[in-house]
């Protein structure tokens, strides 16, 4: 690993960590200086990692446009109003879309059998509307969690296809990254939107969404690597 790599990969680490001990704390200055840095750290780093390998030319492009619009989500949502907490809600929706595309375009899909990906797609809705309905939420916010939360668990779902179809174990991490990316949005949604709140939940949602994050981008580096 070369020198830049390892600054950015510190610069990352230290960047977490400050996040991290601001939630344990409730240092409001060192999440609000701190969160806004993380993706695009994460987005530094994986571009240094894709440097000299065969990763088609439109890949870098599309993992930045996510990474950038969930670096967008993280600044709305840390601001709180609820009308930020939609447009945070919105930039991690678009996120998820390049994703997605990202997994596509890379074959996770190739050859499979459209009614298996169709009862995927079936199943997804029906389990997210199933924790829609499980976590009571009410009013029209209730059919934008259902759109994001059905995108946000569909990047699960290519990590499975990717496994099973295209043969590729570096893509449990992109369906464990789904996973949890899941676990944090509903820690999310209890604390902004339910008021269920414990001790650490700060803590937990940001453990837990930089984790996700690292997953799924490892598993796109790793794939062309």
């Amino acid at each position: 690993m070369n020198a830049k790599k390892w600054v950015a990969l510190v610069l990352f680490a230290v960047a977490t960590a400050v996040n991290i001990t601001g939630n344990w704390i409730d240092s409001e200055l060192m999440m609000r200086l701190s969160k806004p840095l993380l993706m695009p750290l994460v987005l530094l780093n994986a571009l240094l990692a894709l440097e000299g390998t065969a990763a088609p030319k439109n890949l870098a492009v599309l993992l930045s446009f996510a990474l950038c619009f969930h670096c967008g989500g993280d600044v709305f949502l840390m601001l709180g109003s609820f009308p930020l907490f939609v447009a945070g809600l919105s930039c991690f929706l678009i996120g998820h879309i390049f994703y997605i595309t990202i997994f596509a375009k890379s074959g996770v899909f190739s050859g499979g059998s459209k009614v298996v990906l169709g009862l995927s797609i079936a199943l997804t809705l029906l389990i997210v509307l199933s924790l829609v309905l499980l976590l009571k939420f009410e009013g029209p916010i209730k059919y934008a969690v259902f759109v994001y939360g059905s995108l946000l668990l569909f990047v699960a779902v290519c990590g499975l296809w990717g496994i099973f179809n295209a043969k590729k174990r570096v893509y449990w991490l992109t369906f464990c990254g789904g996973l949890i990316f899941v676990l944090s949005d509903v820690l999310v949604a209890c604390n902004s939107l339910l008021d269920i709140r414990f001790p650490g939940i700060g803590v937990a949602i940001m453990s837990t969404y930089i984790l996700a994050e690292c997953l799924i981008v490892t598993s796109i580096v790793g794939n062309v690597r």
